[in-house]
């Protein structure tokens, strides 16, 4: 098995869940290589990809250029170049949220997503996250206190609202944004 590519902004893609280790040929390139893309695919002809693409294709454009497919969405990125757009849109794995993903950006670049978390994964594997959720929840939901307390302590990984954690590539600050449906 050959070593899994590397993504700049997206460091450990079989850690967040988004390539699974598989045995299922790759649609692209029609190669058996032991790990399957299992995040979001768009394309206006192939509603199918998601399961069907190895990560070396994704790795290096083949997947995006041959079905006209993006792995993430990149129109709410802001203060980024339109290769920084087309290198998380076409060539890094995307990643499941509740409702439409962000990718966040620092220091005019797109920054590096670490992964879902809840409140335990925050107090055990992101600590130095939690300022950055807890900004999330005072700026986008208002919340102060107590009740940003409560909020924060029903952060779920694998339920909702989930936090989504990234750090930036330049500065290291960690940013973070939650979703719910």
């Amino acid at each position: 098995m050959e070593p899994l590519p590397t993504f700049k902004y997206h460091p450990d893609p079989v850690a967040t869940g988004s390539i699974q280790q598989s045995e299922s040929p790759c649609l692209g390139c029609n190669r058996i290589r032991g790990y399957i893309y299992v995040g979001p695919a768009y394309s206006e002809k192939f509603h199918y990809l998601s399961g069907s693409l190895c990560p070396w294709c994704i790795a290096e454009g083949s997947a995006a250029k041959r079905f006209g497919a993006t792995f993430t969405d990149t129109g709410l990125m802001e203060d980024v170049s339109e290769a920084v757009l087309e290198e998380v849109g076409t060539r890094t794995p995307g990643f499941e949220s509740w409702q439409q993903e962000q990718w966040l950006t620092c220091c005019e670049d797109a920054a590096a997503f670490l992964g879902l978390a809840g409140a335990a994964e925050l107090k055990s594997r992101f600590t130095e996250a939690i300022p950055a959720v807890k900004r999330c929840l005072e700026d986008d939901y208002d919340l102060a206190g107590a009740e940003l307390e409560e909020f924060f302590d029903g952060l779920s990984k694998d339920g909702q609202p989930t936090a989504y954690i990234f750090r930036c590539l330049h500065c290291n600050r960690y940013l973070a944004y939650v979703d719910q449906t």
